[in-house]
């Protein structure tokens, strides 16, 4: 008897990948705002600790980053490259679950978390792993809304690669 197993919605989006320069892949679950961070010294330990409003944030940034590993690793020439020469572009859909008070005429997702910290987890998410830093994105484009009845609510995210042309 074969192992079942559930498969990644990753698994689905690589299979029909078409370029060498974009990565395409779908991170599920809850998306989370990077949120505020704070700073501050500790005498007793005699360091600066930096905490951050949100506790989910670092399970949904590592999130983000094991998928981006998995479509990385399904490719056949790895997305990643450290030549600082590439810039990237960045799209991000955000899905989030409607709430059931909501009024049904309500299309919009306008209420929080905020599109730009959505994006910040993401960046932080895809460093190291993608894109070498997050410096190096030169354009991004996002957009969040509610899934439908059959959505799953989640991030899907394309990365494309840019090469700078040089003189």
């Amino acid at each position: 008897m074969e192992d079942e197993y559930e498969r990644s919605p990753v698994e689905d989006i690589v299979a029909h990948e078409d370029d060498d320069n974009q990565i395409h892949f779908f991170v599920g679950g809850e998306p989370q705002p990077k949120g505020s961070t704070r700073a501050f010294y500790v005498k007793k330990l005699d360091r600066v600790v930096t905490t951050n409003s949100n506790r989910n944030t670092k399970q949904w940034q590592l999130r983000v980053a094991m998928e981006a590993q998995r479509a990385n690793e399904c490719r056949k020439v790895s997305f990643y490259s450290p030549d600082k020469c590439y810039g990237y572009e960045v799209e991000a859909s955000f899905l989030f679950q409607r709430p059931k008070s909501l009024p049904k005429k309500t299309c919009l997702n306008t209420k929080r978390p905020d599109l730009d910290k959505l994006l910040r987890a993401v960046l932080d998410g895809l460093a190291n792993i993608i894109i070498p830093d997050d410096a190096q994105v030169i354009s991004i484009s996002s957009k969040k809304s509610y899934a439908d009845g059959s959505g799953m609510p989640g991030a899907e995210i394309v990365v494309r690669r840019v090469l700078s042309k040089r003189k």
